[in-house]
C-alpha cells in the first residue's frame, strides 16, 4: 500500500479519535478544548492534501518526499497524544466505577494532576504548531497548485479543442518547472496523457530543434537532424496521429508570435487526438500571452516573510520541531525576508 494511502487512513482515525473526544463532555474539563479543535482543523485540511500527493514514488520531487516523511511523523505523534489521553479518560471511568474515590471526584490525574494536563497540553500544542507549519508548507512545494492543475487538464471541456495551451508564469526561482514536473507525474495525468513529452527550449526557439527534441522522446531513432522539418513532421505524425499526448516546454523565451505559430501551425498537422495539451513555462508574461489559448494562466507569486521562515525552519530542524530559541527565530526570520519571497533561494539557505 502506498505511503499516501498509509497516511490518509491514520489522518481519518486521528480525526475518528478527535471527534470522540469533542462529543465527550468530560475531555471539555481538562482545557483542552480550542487545541483539539484546532488540531481537528488543521489535521482535516492536510488529509485533503493527501490526496493532491502522487500515489507512487516515481516523479516526487524531494520536497514533496520530505513533507509527507514528517507527515508521517506527526500523524503518529497526534495519534500516541490521543491514544494516552483516551487511556487516562478511561482510566477514571474504571475508578469511579470501582468506588475508588471517596472524596468529590475531579477530572485530574491523582498521580500528579498538574503535570499530566500541562504534559498532554504541551504535546497537542507542539503537534498544532508543527502541522500549522506543514500546512504552510502545502502550497510551496505545490501541492494545492498541482491539484487544481491536474483538474484543470483533465477536464472534459478540453477534449473540444485540437490543442489546448496552459502558460505558468513567475520569475527565477518560484518554482515553475518544479511545478511543471508534479503536474507532468501525477497519476491522473498518466492516465488522461498519452503520450508525454518533455523539452527544455530556453534560447533560442527553434522550431526544427523543438520537432527534433519531441521524436527523441518519443522514438529517438526518428530524431535525424538532417532532415527537414517536413521529413520530423511525417515521423512525429506517426508517432502521435490519434493520439492525445500532453507536451512540455520549458524556459521559454520566444515572444515573437511568429514563431510561436509556426510552431503550433505544424502541431496542428499532426493529427493528434482532440484534447491535445501543452504547458509552457516562462518567466515572461508577454510570452505567455502569445502561447495560452483556452486555458487559465498559472501566476506563480513571491512567498510571504512566514512561508520562507517555515522552509528555513523546515530545514533547520531535521526532526521537524517548533521548538526553537527566540534569538534563533528572529535571526532565521530576518533571513527569511532576505529570501525576497523566493522559495528556491529560501531552500538554498535553508
Amino acid at each position: 500500500m502506498a505511503v499516501e494511502s498509509v497516511l490518509t487512513f491514520a489522518a481519518e482515525g486521528i480525526l475518528t479519535k478527535l471527534t470522540d473526544l469533542a462529543a465527550h463532555e468530560i475531555s471539555l474539563a481538562w482545557g483542552f478544548k480550542a487545541e483539539l479543535k484546532r488540531l481537528r482543523k488543521t489535521l482535516s485540511t492536510i488529509e485533503g492534501y493527501l490526496a493532491d500527493v502522487a500515489q507512487g514514488p516515481q516523479g516526487r520531487s524531494k520536497s514533496v518526499e520530505d513533507w509527507v516523511t514528517n507527515l508521517k511523523r506527526l500523524a503518529q505523534d497526534a495519534d500516541d497524544v490521543l491514544d494516552e489521553f483516551n487511556y487516562e479518560l478511561l482510566r477514571r471511568k474504571v475508578e469511579i466505577r470501582n468506588h475508588m474515590k471517596k472524596k468529590v471526584l475531579n477530572f485530574f490525574s491523582l498521580s500528579n494532576p498538574v503535570a499530566f494536563r500541562l504534559k498532554i497540553a504541551h504535546k497537542i500544542q507542539k503537534i498544532n504548531a508543527s502541522l500549522v507549519d506543514l500546512k504552510s508548507e502545502a502550497p510551496v512545494i505545490g501541492l494545492e497548485v498541482v491539484s487544481n492543475i491536474v483538474t484543470t487538464l483533465t477536464n472534459s471541456n478540453i477534449n473540444q479543442e485540437n490543442i489546448a495551451v496552459m502558460a505558468i508564469v513567475g520569475m527565477a526561482g518560484l518554482g515553475k518547472t518544479t511545478l511543471a514536473k508534479s503536474v507532468y507525474n501525477d497519476n491522473s495525468i498518466k492516465g488522461y496523457f498519452d503520450p508525454k513529452v518533455w523539452v527544455c527550449v530556453s534560447d533560442p526557439f527553434d522550431v526544427k530543434l523543438i520537432l527534433i527534441s519531441m521524436l527523441e522522446s518519443l522514438n529517438p531513432s526518428k530524431a535525424n537532424v538532417r532532415e527537414n522539418q517536413d521529413a520530423l513532421l511525417k515521423h512525429l505524425q506517426e508517432e502521435l496521429k490519434g493520439k492525445k499526448y500532453l507536451l512540455v516546454l520549458d524556459d521559454v523565451w520566444n515572444d515573437d508570435s511568429t514563431q510561436w505559430n509556426d510552431l503550433m501551425d505544424r502541431l496542428l498537422k499532426l493529427d493528434s487526438a482532440r484534447g491535445s495539451t501543452i504547458i509552457v513555462t516562462t518567466r515572461s508574461a508577454n510570452v505567455a500571452s502569445i502561447s495560452e489559448k483556452k486555458l487559465p494562466r498559472q501566476d506563480l507569486e513571491l512567498l510571504s516573510p512566514d512561508e520562507c521562515w517555515s522552509i528555513l525552519k523546515r530545514a533547520a530542524c531535521s526532526d521537524g520541531s517548533s521548538d526553537i530559541p527566540h534569538d534563533l527565530e528572529r535571526i532565521g526570520r530576518e533571513i527569511a525576508k532576505n529570501c525576497e519571497g523566493l522559495p528556491l533561494m529560501a531552500k538554498i539557505v535553508g
